[in-house]
């Protein structure tokens, strides 16, 4: 990933990515922990097809997580309903501590690896002060796998780090003002960043909260995230993005208090709207 000056040109329609198939004839919307190789590999396979990046790095990260956090948590190799699909997330955290002496990768982190080189931006900013990515830039700096992602520090910190917000009475529009502002781009035609970001009315910043990379395939999208630190990935295949989005929604940690404004979702550093306890509120 480099940082180069582009001329931006409007967005391009999300077209149907080739070579992939619905689960042999599987239901959707599904979902999988990717507790074993077989959804892995079936996972990898349509990142490479839809022309993600470093998919051999990230198979190797969600071989190791299945081998050690996933057995602990005993997370399943197959495909379930999403809206049933729970994890231990306890277990998770013990399986990974007893194997691992440094940190595990979060949503930021894996999105950003998977599109690190269809992703990039003009400018960024000079040095990154803040506190919301302290365990990101902890485990970039300190754990040698992640050195792809070092290379390209200064990105992900613009990307991912809290933005001041001038108006409050619109903190929706400081993400993609942040967009614009640093020239992001994704050259993709199928691969694009779906983030979540947070309003933090306290400090009066947003921050990206939660990230993955969603592929447009011929008759469905694939969604495939990070959860969390030393918790599962997960790859989620929907019909629609808002069927995605009412999915995410059954996650609390994404909620403030009632009257806090957001999270807000956007599609690269496109405003898509306001995700609900029922949903998205466009």
């Amino acid at each position: 990933m480099k940082i180069f000056a582009v001329i931006l040109l409007p967005s391009m329609l999300l077209n149907a990515c080739m070579g992939t198939q619905t689960g042999h004839g599987q239901k959707i919307p599904a979902a999988t922990y990717m507790g074993g190789s077989n959804t892995i590999e079936e996972v990898s396979k349509e990142l490479k097809s839809a022309g993600a990046s470093h998919v051999d790095i990230f198979q190797e990260w969600a071989a190791d997580f299945a081998d050690t956090a996933g057995k602990n948590a005993m997370l399943e190799d197959t495909w379930s309903d999403p809206y049933k699909l729970k994890a231990d997330v306890g277990k998770c955290m013990d399986g990974w501590e007893k194997e691992h002496d440094y940190s595990d990768a979060d949503c930021r982190m894996t999105a950003f690896l998977l599109l690190d080189e269809v992703l990039s931006a003009e400018s960024t900013e000079e040095e990154y002060e803040g506190t919301y990515l302290m365990f990101d830039t902890e485990a970039i700096d300190n754990v040698g796998r992640y050195e792809t992602i070092k290379e390209d520090r200064d990105i992900f910190t613009t990307l991912y780090g809290e933005k001041s917000v001038t108006d409050d009475k619109h903190p929706e529009t400081v993400f993609s003002d942040s967009w614009d502002k640093y020239g992001f781009r994704i050259d993709s035609d199928n691969m694009s960043l779906l983030s979540i970001v947070i309003y933090d009315p306290y400090s009066d910043v947003v921050f990206v909260g939660h990230a993955g990379v969603l592929i447009k395939c011929s008759d469905h999208y694939l969604f495939v995230e990070k959860i969390a630190f030393e918790q599962p990935y997960q790859a989620t295949r929907v019909n629609t993005m808002d069927e995605l989005l009412e999915i995410m929604s059954l996650r609390p940690e994404y909620f403030g208090e009632a009257a806090e404004a957001g999270p807000f979702v956007y599609n690269n550093g496109e405003y898509v709207g306001v995700l609900s306890s029922y949903g998205l509120l466009k």
